[in-house]
């Protein structure tokens, strides 16, 4: 494993701003609809934080947030560790992702590795579990 830089005070500081910015599942979803209502072509970073940056009007570190937690779930999804809450590809590629992800999503602390937005997987993954589990009434 390669060895990894320390922490420095400045990203710290940039965590703790990105996850004062609190989401509902619903926020989360309505975004993550918005996103995918932009041509494939022009859904990259500029193309989302364009959009964003529509929605949340100077409020950058929130426009921010919003994305680096999609972005961050959507790494987790892309690496088939969810137990629940995806269902299997269909043809085009997509993914349809259950709420409980978006929840977890909106509640685990957003981390960040350089400028790479991530949630701790096995914490990610415990929550989605727990947002899944019934209480025994069918």
């Amino acid at each position: 494993m390669p060895k990894q830089k320390p922490i420095t005070q400045t990203e710290l500081d940039m965590v703790a701003r990105l996850n004062s910015e609190r989401f509902s599942t619903d926020d989360l979803l309505e975004i993550s609809d918005a996103v995918h209502d932009i041509p494939e072509e022009s859904r990259d970073w500029e193309g989302r934080m364009f959009l964003l940056a529509k929605r949340f009007p100077r409020q950058h570190y929130r426009a921010m947030a919003a994305d680096y937690r999609l972005t961050a779930m959507s790494a987790l999804i892309a690496k088939n560790i969810l137990p629940l809450g995806v269902l299997p590809q269909p043809p085009d590629g997509s993914h349809m992702v259950g709420e409980c992800v978006f929840e977890a999503a909106a509640l685990e602390p957003l981390l960040l590795r350089g400028n790479e937005p991530f949630f701790e997987p096995e914490s990610f993954r415990q929550r989605v579990l727990e947002l899944t589990e019934t209480d025994g009434k069918a």
